[in-house]
């Protein structure tokens, strides 16, 4: 199984989008951030939203940003199943070792391992931003070293959850298009509807769950269980944090053992 695991991980290292997503988890965190942080103010719900500048919630709200790298994971763990279909490597792969689900759990500890490398990603530049602010003269180090240390375990955490949520979208669907539009489509639109108008639903997706996870922003949100931007503004009440990985952890393990026992045992040529 290491030597499996290992193979993964190599793949990952020779193809150039594991290193455009790293490349993006840095970039988008950097200007996200400064643009959460410094956006207009709507003083009706400025108290919710945006905190006083400087303040640890103030720093909690734009190292937030960082969890972008979620649906980075996502992406990263679909191509890890898709794009072997894709570039027909796939074949070589089952001739080196015929028992498929061994694949599908050499590719879950990879994914998981590859998402933990886009969360550190995004944690670098979370610091490179929050270092930055502090030395611009917004707030001191310890606000931001202690909002820092609030929010990265939980987009640590989350991140891999969503690498194996991806892997095992990948698993299920095959075709590299439908599951990237499935994952990014459903995270992007239809979990916001389901949240706004079945909130009992809503927060069981795995958008919201992972939400409850990192507990973003926790104590700046009146009547919450934690959030982040959007449940600033809606005031969907969220699971726990223990419950969002829950839940998580079963969307992504159910997914791929669904894939191993279908899509992967079928034919390829």
């Amino acid at each position: 199984m290491s030597r499996l695991v290992r193979a993964e991980l190599v793949k990952l290292r020779t193809v150039w989008s594991t290193w455009v997503i790293l490349i993006i988890a840095v970039a988008f965190t950097l200007p996200g951030g400064l643009l959460v942080g410094f956006a207009p103010h709507n003083n009706g719900i400025r108290h919710l939203i945006f905190p006083t500048e400087g303040t640890r919630a103030w720093f909690d709200l734009v190292l937030s940003t960082m969890d972008v790298v979620l649906d980075l994971a996502l992406i990263l763990g679909i191509l890890m199943v898709t794009g072997e279909y894709r570039h027909k490597t796939v074949t070589p792969t089952f001739l080196y070792e015929p028992r498929r689900g061994r694949v599908a759990a050499a590719k879950l500890f990879a994914a998981a391992g590859a998402a933990v490398a886009v969360a550190v990603a995004g944690g670098v530049a979370g610091l490179l931003l929050g270092f930055g602010l502090v030395a611009s003269g917004h707030g001191n180090i310890a606000e931001m070293l202690g909002a820092f240390g609030h929010v990265f375990p939980g987009v640590l955490f989350a991140t891999v959850l969503f690498g194996v949520y991806g892997l095992g979208l990948g698993a299920i669907m095959k075709n590299q298009v439908a599951a990237l539009v499935t994952g990014l489509g459903a995270s992007a639109v239809i979990e916001p509807l389901v949240a706004s108008t079945v909130p009992a639903v809503g927060r069981w997706l795995p958008g919201e769950a992972a939400q409850a996870l990192e507990s973003v922003t926790a104590h700046a949100i009146k009547g919450g269980h934690g959030g982040g931007f959007l449940t600033g503004i809606t005031g969907l009440k969220l699971v726990t944090w223990w419950e969002g990985a829950l839940a998580l952890l079963i969307y992504g393990l159910v997914f791929v053992i669904a894939g191993s026992l279908t899509t992967l045992r079928s034919d390829v040529t």
